[in-house]
């Protein structure tokens, strides 16, 4: 399946953006700010939250990096407009991590301040490995002065259960525990489906057990069904943890969900560079991919 995911792939990228867009939309809230706070209203007129992300990764410059804060502080301050509560998740490498760490840092604290006093809570996702130790670097710094900062981990990684540990050394932790879309290589990463399964519910038990919250992001309905098993097990209230999904995916099992009483968040990207992202949720979905080639080369 992954040699044939990745020819699909191939064969999208050869297609003109304009094409791409009419499939990609489905998953992106769209290209402005505007377009976000849409998506935010509807989600909280369904009793549904939202984590916002201002799409982009991996700067090259620091001007660049720069603007990604500019959007970010924009972002917060339109979503203040709303009054409604919402998270931030950004990606530590557009503030430019992997440029310089210290001037990184000092962009993701100026976010973390200017959404705390919000209110809200800015979410450090997590990347490819090399950029793990640097991320939660960030994080156990900046957690001590604003509270309102989370942290991501992925399952089908070795080191995770470890990372946990280590993080919750300084008090409970506000995660988000995922699956993990980056390759990387067996030594340091579980290529089994349910190895990584496993992981994912050893990961949720621990959080809980060191007093955390797990923000439980999967589609898996093994994850959400052994979750929900757990949370009935320990006798938590829905204020303990959070399911989060994809914007654009699953819509159905938000909506159970959230009818059965669960907390729920939905994951809502936008903004101009949206093609990388949609190329990720193709990979991940290879029947999508087959079904946007078929409806691009099939004449109606």
């Amino acid at each position: 399946m992954g040699a044939l995911t990745n020819a699909l792939v191939s064969i999208l990228e050869k297609f003109p953006e304009a094409i791409i867009w009419r499939f990609a939309r489905r998953y992106i809230a769209g290209s402005q700010i505007s377009d976000g706070i849409q998506v935010l209203k509807q989600l909280d007129n369904r009793k549904i939250l939202s984590t916002m992300d201002v799409l982009g990764e991996d700067t090259f410059k620091e001007a660049d990096a720069d603007e990604a804060v500019t959007q970010y502080l924009n972002l917060i301050e339109e979503i203040s407009k709303t009054g409604i509560s919402a998270n931030i998740s950004i990606k530590p490498t557009q503030m430019g991590l992997n440029l310089d760490k210290v001037k990184a840092g000092q962009r993701i604290e100026k976010l973390a301040r200017a959404a705390n006093d919000k209110g809200f809570l800015l979410r450090l996702d997590i990347e490819d490995s090399s950029t793990t130790d640097n991320t939660y670097e960030i994080y156990n710094r900046l957690r001590t002065g604003f509270p309102r900062t989370g942290a991501a981990i992925q399952a089908y990684l070795k080191r995770s259960c470890d990372d946990i540990r280590k993080l919750s050394e300084s008090g409970p932790i506000d995660i988000r525990i995922c699956k993990g879309i980056y390759k990387e290589p067996e030594q340091i990463a579980y290529k089994n489906k349910q190895q990584i399964r496993s992981n994912f519910m050893e990961l949720i038990r621990m959080v809980w057990d060191r007093d955390g919250y797990p923000a439980i992001a999967t589609h898996d309905k093994w994850v959400i069904t052994e979750s929900i098993r757990e949370i009935k097990k320990r006798g938590l209230s829905s204020e303990k943890y959070e399911f989060q999904m994809l914007y654009g995916v699953g819509q159905s099992m938000w909506s159970s969900l959230r009818e059965a009483g669960h907390t729920v968040r939905i994951y809502v990207p936008f903004g101009v560079a949206w093609r990388a992202y949609s190329f990720r949720r193709f990979r991940e979905n290879p029947v999508m991919a087959y079904y946007v080639i078929k409806n691009i080369v099939t004449p109606r």
